[in-house]
């Protein structure tokens, strides 16, 4: 009698170690400082979130016709103003935030769409109609049917206005806060 094969292991890959966040934000207090060290550092501070405000603006002036060249003219022009290493990561920050602010509009719009056909279901179904495990029912008065509609109406002219912004590469994006 023969024995039977082994099954084969797989291979596990080498340990790594993921990248830490990057960014241009400092999450540390300085202790000891001066006066004029405080003076200073606001100065660079309001200087360099003006550049950032400047940018990102301009970033989303460009909307979906951003390329490497934009990039660079943008990074040059800021180079001027700072550092090249400050333009590139403020260029960078913008970047990341503009891309980031379209993801959640594509997700925004997600939302949407689930709503609409949520409701489109519910309200194509009989009123009083149970639901399954699977879907739901219809809704249960005709009082709350009529709401419904007036709700579908409204998520659908916010699911075609985000449309076209996202087409028309147009993104809601805010500087700051806490």
């Amino acid at each position: 009698m023969a024995e039977p094969k082994k099954k084969q292991l797989r291979t596990i890959d080498a340990p790594f170690v993921a990248l830490g966040p990057s960014g241009v934000a400092i999450r540390d207090r300085l202790k000891h400082l001066t006066a004029g060290d405080e003076k200073v550092l606001r100065l660079v501070g309001e200087h360099l979130g003006s550049l950032a405000s400047r940018d990102l603006a301009a970033r989303c002036d460009d909307g979906n016709d951003h390329n490497a060249e934009k990039w660079a003219a943008r990074k040059q022009g800021l180079t001027a103003e700072s550092s090249s290493r400050w333009a590139g990561s403020i260029t960078k920050s913008t970047h990341d935030q503009w891309a980031l602010s379209r993801r959640c509009q594509l997700a925004h719009i997600q939302g949407l769409e689930a709503g609409v056909r949520m409701l489109m279901h519910r309200l194509s179904q009989p009123i009083g109609e149970k639901g399954t495990k699977r879907a739901p029912g219809g809704y249960s008065s005709k009082g709350e049917w009529f709401q419904k509609s007036r709700r579908l109406h409204t998520l659908e002219h916010r699911l075609d206005t985000a449309l076209a912004e996202r087409e028309a590469g147009v993104v809601r994006v805010v500087r700051g806060g806490r």
